[in-house]
């Protein structure tokens, strides 16, 4: 708020504003028009403050209102993702060279297609959740941006929310550019070039999994007072129960193709029942 002395200078200058620039007429300033001057004056700089102070009381960052079953929704979401990932890391990445091997030999090319369209929809799944709140034209992302921002910039959960963005979006800066030129679109040019984009490190991806776990235990402990874990506990059990299958379809293979005619027949009575 300006001094006094301020305000008894500006009340001055509309008075020899309002006369003309005449202040040779003794009757136009007498001590009543100073103080009438001084109120105009002093209401117009309340007036002009008045919005000021109204935004600087308005938060920062609008908050998003997000609803339960929206958290629900998006944490079931990463349940599924993660699931995806566990399954394709026990079977591709950590099977050993037999079970490779009885891959192979059902269905060699089965497996391989399958592991690169797995590969290219965990690209897309983890860019996907971690894209920009804003898709433009009054449209929302269902982000963890979106999440974030449902909460006071000042509160804990939401410094907590924010940092884990951060460390999820270590992995997606280095898989965007495969997101973009190899996921969602074709690029010409990496194409015809035959050039394998970086998909990140296996360290990369645990972070990101690891990130994404507290952000979803964050958010439902916030929400509903219990904690959320994304990992599904069956996912390693049918990941190891289908290796179990491959394995005994192998050795029923190697019977049937046996010598042993009373070991075929028994094989082939168990395979086809009614024949």
């Amino acid at each position: 708020m300006p001094t006094e002395q301020q305000i008894d200078a500006a009340a001055a200058a509309a008075a020899e504003r309002a006369n003309g620039g005449k202040f040779s007429d003794p009757l136009f300033y007498k001590a009543e028009q100073r103080a009438f001057w001084r109120e105009v004056v002093r209401s117009a700089l309340e007036a002009a403050e008045a919005p000021t102070a109204a935004r600087k009381e308005e938060p920062a960052q609008k908050i998003q209102e997000v609803s339960e079953k929206e958290v629900e929704d998006f944490s079931e979401h990463c349940v599924y993702i993660r699931s995806v990932y566990t399954l394709m890391t026990r079977i591709w990445r950590d099977s050993d060279a037999d079970e490779r091997k009885t891959m192979e030999a059902i269905a060699p090319l089965f497996f391989e297609d399958i592991g690169k369209v797995l590969g290219e929809f965990l690209v897309i799944a983890a860019c996907r959740i971690t894209d920009p709140m804003d898709a433009g034209r009054g449209r929302q992302n269902f982000t963890v941006e979106l999440f974030t921002n449902s909460f006071l910039p000042e509160s804990e959960a939401f410094k907590k929310l924010d940092e884990l963005c951060r460390l999820m979006g270590k992995l997606r800066e280095k898989i965007l550019p495969t997101r973009h030129k190899l996921g969602a679109h074709a690029d010409r040019d990496v194409i015809r070039k035959g050039e394998t984009l970086p998909g990140g490190s296996w360290a990369d991806w645990q972070g990101f999994w690891s990130a994404l776990a507290d952000f979803v235990r964050i958010i439902n402990e916030e929400t509903f007072g219990t904690p959320f874990e994304i990992d599904a506990g069956g996912v390693l059990g049918d990941a190891e129960t289908l290796l179990k299958c491959f394995e005994q379809s192998q050795h029923f293979e190697t019977l049937l193709k046996g010598n042993d005619p009373k070991v075929k027949d028994a094989c082939l009575k168990l395979a086809l029942p009614a024949a």
